[in-house]
């Protein structure tokens, strides 16, 4: 005859204990852990494939070796606690060195960096959705990325705004400048043109100001004959538009820039008699003094 076994309280006590103890690891550790750290990619083809599989945004750290403000962003924004907690995970974070690496150097020719640091935001599609080109500390860092998706200034705002309203002046106009305020000169400049295309008799202001933007960015380009033959179409459409007198100090930097000094002085002499009051008039004025100076100590 079996007889009974008596199980003591305390025993199952105990052993519940142990099991609860046992089911809520398994819980705990089926959470997935926050990072402690950003990691970052070092290249630019894995974390398009990252973001477009795990659905996020790109950071891009484009940096170089000689940025001390890049050191600065590593030390101090990047490395906060709350910035780690909040943003780690929701974006594929990418570091590149625009003068060492070969992805680095490509993205700093198709974004035109010039400054740095410059972080890049990149959609899925490794298209710009806006970028920051100063140092920001951790909590102004989160609040603009975050900032960029709502935006209707971003560069992906924009963007999209011309996707839908291709033949809207003001669209154009906007992505066009937004282009040429990150020096993009290469991409500013089609906008620029379709603007020029979609209002011929610059009936909404902006024809004039766009044919002069075009010769800015030709001349940036040091593409200085074509910059020079858009001043003239600019004086002979628009002669009395206030962009007119902009034209003429550009003109007369691009002869400087060309060492045709004599047409240079010439240009700028004009503008000085005809427009005195003008703002770029203390700049002109500096600029003669300095060509008077070296035509003098030769």
């Amino acid at each position: 005859m079996l007889r009974a076994k008596v199980v003591s309280i305390e025993f199952v006590v105990v052993v519940g204990f142990v099991v609860f103890a046992i089911v809520l690891g398994v819980a705990i550790t089926g959470v997935p852990a926050r990072s402690s750290t950003i990691t970052w990619e070092r290249d630019y083809e894995k974390a398009i494939e990252r973001a477009q599989a795990e659905k996020k945004l790109i950071i891009a750290d484009m940096f170089t070796d000689w940025c001390a403000l890049c050191k600065k962003m590593d030390a101090e924004t990047f490395a906060e606690p709350q910035l780690i907690e909040k943003m780690a995970d929701e974006y594929v974070w990418l570091k590149l060195n625009t003068e060492t690496e070969e992805d680095g150097k490509r993205l700093q020719k198709d974004f035109a960096i010039l400054t740095y640091p410059t972080i890049l935001v990149l959609d899925g599609q490794g298209e710009e959705v806006d970028r920051i080109d100063r140092f920001l500390s951790s909590p102004k860092f989160r609040e603009t990325v975050q900032s960029f998706v709502e935006s209707p200034d971003s560069l992906a705002s924009l963007r999209k705004a011309v996707q839908e309203q291709p033949n809207s002046v003001s669209a154009r106009y906007a992505l066009a400048e937004k282009f040429l305020n990150q020096n993009n000169y290469l991409k500013a400049v089609p906008h620029f043109q379709k603007v020029i295309e979609l209002d011929p008799e610059n009936r909404e202001g902006k024809t004039d100001l766009s044919q002069y933007n075009v010769a800015l960015c030709l001349a940036s380009q040091e593409k200085f004959v074509e910059a020079i033959a858009e001043l003239d179409l600019l004086e002979a459409r628009f002669p009395r538009s206030d962009t007119v007198a902009d034209a003429t100090v550009l003109r007369g930097q691009i002869y400087h820039c060309c060492n045709k000094l004599d047409k240079a002085e010439a240009v700028l002499r004009e503008y000085v008699n005809k427009y005195p009051t003008h703002g770029h008039i203390e700049e002109v004025e500096n600029l003669l003094a300095t060509m008077e100076a070296a035509r003098d100590g030769k």
